[in-house]
């Protein structure tokens, strides 16, 4: 691997460039590559200490280190804060509440910003885990506010917490183009969209499902014309909230049966895209969870008996393992957006 592969993998690991792009350019710079020159002028000419490899081999251990006393400061503070709350909470004005959460809320994004300031892999990881912590505060301020000083109601309560949420989850995935971030984005999604959309009352399920699906393969489709970063992340998490949308309304009275229809096709289709297309390949995890939860519980709602119901498992098993065949014997072209 020559200096411009290693500064590109660089790149990737500072959120600078998604994996696709990066694919691109190891592809381009392999393609174009120029020979090399003499190797002694080479050396004579390079300006760069000796030293310098050293010490960045020192730093790694040390961002390394730094990340790990991260983690654990977060953990201690999340003991404390809930054993000092649980004994308190009760006791505290709702003004109160509010400037407890706040700050707290506050600090972990303030701190999460300045981990994002470093290019290192360690820092990164650990901002990613803070503005993840972020969100999620960010909801208990909202419930704090919400319930607590205002008033609302459960539903608007929720709407609003959840509303909160996927506004501060995609402004940190629109700053940083993570996978954490991205997931944030797409399960507070998902679940503003469950609040709105739940069934109440006898209510049917369809709608959720069909709302889910409809997001899930927005996702995936964003991916595939690289909107989205990290790529493969987008297709697993889009694939898997499309495909259990569709398999959370198989009990529904009367369209039960077509939703689990509609759910196998989907995950044989994703199967059956993953297989041809490489760089889509990683679709073929959502596919074949869904064809494995789908075809079992179609078979046994259209036939009732229970070895059409294993020969379907059978059925399936092997047309999983031929697609895993086809997949394991291919040319070795490499994936996009693999690191």
């Amino acid at each position: 691997m020559n200096g411009i592969d290693v500064r590109i993998d660089e790149w990737v690991e500072a959120g600078l460039v998604s994996p696709g792009t990066a694919a691109e350019l190891h592809r381009y710079e392999h393609d174009h590559l120029a020979p090399p020159g003499p190797a002694p002028t080479q050396r004579a000419a390079s300006p760069v200490p000796v030293d310098v490899p050293a010490a960045s081999e020192q730093a790694r251990p040390l961002a390394l280190v730094g990340e790990i006393v991260g983690y654990l400061g977060a953990v201690l503070i999340i003991v404390a804060v809930s054993f000092l709350l649980g004994r308190t909470w009760g006791d505290i004005p709702t003004v109160g509440r509010i400037g407890i959460v706040a700050p707290l809320t506050a600090l972990v994004a303030v701190a999460g910003a300045l981990a994002a300031r470093s290019a290192a892999g360690p820092a990164q990881r650990l901002a990613s885990v803070l503005l993840l912590a972020t969100v999620g505060l960010t909801g208990w301020l909202t419930w704090v506010i919400a319930d607590q000083a205002i008033g609302l109601e459960e539903r608007p309560g929720l709407i609003a917490i959840t509303g909160a949420m996927t506004v501060v989850a995609g402004g940190i995935y629109a700053w940083r183009r993570r996978a954490l971030a991205q997931l944030a984005a797409l399960g507070t999604l998902a679940a503003l969209l469950a609040v709105v959309l739940a069934p109440s009352d006898g209510r049917s399920s369809v709608p959720l499902a069909l709302a889910w699906t409809a997001l899930g393969l927005a996702w995936v489709g964003l991916a595939m014309v690289g909107r989205l970063a990290p790529a493969g992340v987008a297709l697993i998490g889009g694939g898997l909230l499309a495909t259990q949308g569709l398999q959370n309304a198989a009990f529904d009275d009367g369209t039960g049966t077509w939703m689990l229809a509609l759910q196998v096709a989907l995950a044989v289709g994703m199967v059956a895209v993953a297989a041809l297309r490489r760089p889509l390949v990683l679709l073929i995890i959502p596919g074949a969870i869904g064809v494995m939860q789908g075809i079992p519980m179609l078979i046994s709602r259209l036939w009732g008996d229970t070895l059409a119901v294993w020969g379907g498992v059978l059925v399936t098993g092997v047309a999983l393992v031929a697609v895993a065949i086809r997949m394991v014997r291919g040319r070795g072209r490499p994936l996009v957006g693999h690191a």
